[in-house]
């Protein structure tokens, strides 16, 4: 009867080390790089990448001026900067421009970069800007709301019903709403398509 129970008791210690050697072995070394948390208030997911910085999808930012414009920013994944947690790096972005007074401007490009401090966005990339029946095409778009400026170049096309004109760059003026369209070479005319 001793001979059993030592055996069982021996057997049982062998089958725990055995399990403990698996647990250990398998699921320490299995290395997870990305652990994913859900806030439930917003839907907003965060996924922690060790090496990069924290991902955050479906990302939204707003604010008002003392004006009274409001600014509305959002993109399908952000990145915050693991250097300043002020920058974020955003894909598959829209944003809204709601000037006191006045129609808003819509943004769309595929990156941009938004400081969360200043508000400055930088977007790049199939950069699309509209606002009632103007739309402005380039590779980037700079908006600094310390300046009260928006900067449209590389590639730029604008349109507007039965004109299109090609230039190196479009500035507005987000107080006045006053737009320059124009070449950075002086000698350079802008080129102007008359559409019917």
């Amino acid at each position: 009867m001793n001979k059993k129970i030592i055996i069982q008791i021996l057997l049982l210690i062998i089958l725990l080390v055995i399990i403990l050697s698996v647990f250990f072995i398998y699921f320490k070394s299995e290395k997870k790089p990305l652990e994913e948390i859900t806030e439930t208030s917003d839907n907003t997911k965060l996924i922690i990448d060790e090496e990069t910085a924290t991902l955050i999808n479906n990302l939204n930012y707003s604010f008002s001026d003392p004006a009274g414009n409001n600014y509305e920013l959002s993109s399908e994944i952000g990145k915050i900067d693991i250097n300043d947690s002020n920058k974020m790096f955003m894909t598959n972005v829209k944003a809204f421009i709601y000037l006191k007074n006045s129609s808003p401007i819509k943004i769309v490009s595929k990156y941009a970069n938004y400081n969360k401090e200043s508000h400055e966005t930088n977007f790049f990339e199939n950069v699309v800007l509209t606002y009632l029946v103007h739309k402005a095409n380039s590779e980037n778009l700079d908006i600094s709301f310390n300046k009260n400026t928006a900067s449209m170049y590389n590639n730029l096309v604008y349109n507007k019903p039965g004109t299109q004109l090609t230039a190196d760059r479009l500035e507005i003026d987000l107080v006045t709403k006053n737009t320059k369209i124009f070449m950075d070479n002086k000698s350079e005319k802008i080129k102007i398509v008359n559409k019917k």
